[in-house]
């Protein structure tokens, strides 16, 4: 549980993983991920924005969440795909209703 504490303690990793559990495909691209991140930080986003958070995401949060075994990264194929568990969402659910009472 304490791993999973840690994962989702940033803002960034659980907007990934709010995202990737909503997400209609099973798969989504890195790419979608930047866009939503960058969406959800910035009003307007440049392309230095969109890089910065893409390369965040490819060596920070990304690596933390497969090390967890939340997520599947395919670097070549650049897909993410959720790996929930039952404890995941329960934290997850819990956050997030914390965070909508912000």
């Amino acid at each position: 549980m304490g791993e999973l504490c840690d994962v989702i303690a940033k803002q960034r990793r659980r907007h990934v993983l709010y995202f990737l559990r909503d997400a209609d495909e099973a798969t989504v691209s890195v790419e979608r991920l930047v866009q939503h991140l960058v969406g959800r930080e910035r009003e307007r986003a440049d392309d230095d924005d969109n890089a910065r958070v893409e390369q965040r995401l490819y060596h920070v949060s990304l690596p933390k969440l497969v090390n967890a075994g939340v997520i599947e990264h395919d670097r070549r194929s650049g897909c993410v795909r959720y790996r929930p568990t039952r404890l995941l969402e329960q934290l997850l659910e819990q956050v997030s209703e914390i965070e909508a009472g912000d």
